[in-house]
């Protein structure tokens, strides 16, 4: 059997595994790679046990026995799936058995990833950062855990500079990244990590020279940002915006409105949010309805910021966001309770409360303890 055949068996029992489908098909392909397993193939022993695994074989030592070879062989999935099996599903063992099952898997694992970290693997290193914080052995302190996960940030700090020095501009992006953002970083080890703006704004700065495109501006403006550099981000955010960069056009109008690193200029503010508006930008879209609502940058008008927050209530395509949904529909409801460009009614503005409320808007479920509001039905 050649690898391409392999391969085609192995996601066979995969999918058979992962959906519950097809069971006649999986057990062809179990019979299949059955040979190049006893044969030493690492990923075959791999998901003949996850087969045997799920599909209810009472006889543990059968998926064991393929999970055990292919961890021998370095197969990282099994090594984890071993540690984890030994640790909290194992229920035919007695812990005093199964524990140090448990931590001997678990510090294999740890093994093979430092190898793999050593070489160079983005990914092992992010991974070991994360065991040593979420799931260090039961022999390691939460101290010598995240000592052991902030020595990881570093070597993956050195990985990715490594990248960076022979890499293309996204390989500076990514260390940048890394630096600014702490991307991947375990919130709890993220007060102990070192300042490394200085560094990040620097990449950020190189990546702009060179290619002086939007999209690099702003990755600098947002690091000025960081550093409080407000008129330096601004002009990042500006000329990102000028280049044609559509994402900066919200931040270039938000600028404007609060007067961050430019002088306050609700026209020019207004100018930039119906551009963004324009661009497809929905948070852009909110804050234009603000300004109709509050008269910056245009004459007051509320029939125009009802519109366009109905607009965004009902769009289906904004079913990930609620924040957007609910800010709409908050707005809407206080519309109503006060009576802002349409007659006042107490009954739309409580379901709108309420819609906006199931969207986790907190000023809603505020506006919803009104007295007013006590004789409706809860």
């Amino acid at each position: 059997m050649n690898n391409k055949e392999l391969s085609e068996y192995l996601k066979i029992i995969k999918r058979s595994v992962d959906d519950f489908d097809d069971p006649d098909s999986a057990r062809q392909a179990v019979e299949a790679v059955t040979p190049a397993a006893g044969q030493g193939n690492a990923r075959a022993q791999y998901m003949l046990g996850r087969y045997y695994y799920t599909f209810g074989c009472d006889d543990s030592a059968r998926y064991l026995c393929w999970m055990e070879r292919a961890a021998d062989g370095g197969n990282l999935k099994a090594i984890k799936f071993l540690a984890d099996y030994y640790r909290f599903l194992c229920d035919d063992m007695e812990p005093e058995r199964s524990k140090p099952l448990g931590l001997k898997w678990l510090y294999r694992m740890i093994e093979v990833l430092k190898k793999k970290a050593d070489k160079g693997s983005v990914s092992a290193a992010k991974s070991l950062m994360n065991l040593y914080v979420y799931d260090r052995p039961d022999d390691m302190t939460e101290k010598e855990g995240r000592e052991a996960a902030l020595m990881c940030y570093e070597r993956l700090i050195e990985i990715l500079r490594a990248k960076a020095e022979r890499g293309t501009a996204k390989d500076k992006k990514n260390l940048a990244d890394t630096l600014s953002h702490d991307l991947g970083v375990p919130m709890e080890i993220v007060s102990y990590l070192p300042d490394r703006m200085d560094e990040a704004t620097r990449i950020y700065e190189e990546i702009s020279t060179d290619k002086k495109d939007g999209a690099s501006y702003c990755d600098l403006a947002q690091t000025y940002s960081r550093e409080g550099n407000e008129e330096k981000a601004f002009e990042c955010y500006m000329r990102a915006a000028e280049m044609g960069y559509t994402p900066a056009y919200y931040n270039v109008a938000a600028a404007y409105l609060d007067g961050e690193g430019v002088e306050r200029d609700f026209d020019k503010a207004f100018e930039w949010f119906q551009k963004a508006v324009d661009s497809g930008d929905t948070y852009a879209k909110l804050k234009l309805a603000e300004c109709y609502k509050r008269g910056a940058g245009c004459k007051r008008d509320y029939t125009a910021a009802m519109e366009l927050y109905q607009q965004l209530a009902g769009d289906k395509s904004l079913k990930r966001d609620s924040f957007v949904h609910g800010v709409a529909e908050y707005e809407i409801g206080n519309m109503y309770l006060k009576g802002l460009g349409v007659e006042m009614d107490l009954r739309k503005a409580y379901d709108y409360f309420r819609r906006a409320a199931s969207h986790d808007n907190r000023a809603a479920e505020n506006a919803l303890r009104n007295k007013k509001f006590r004789d409706f039905e809860r």
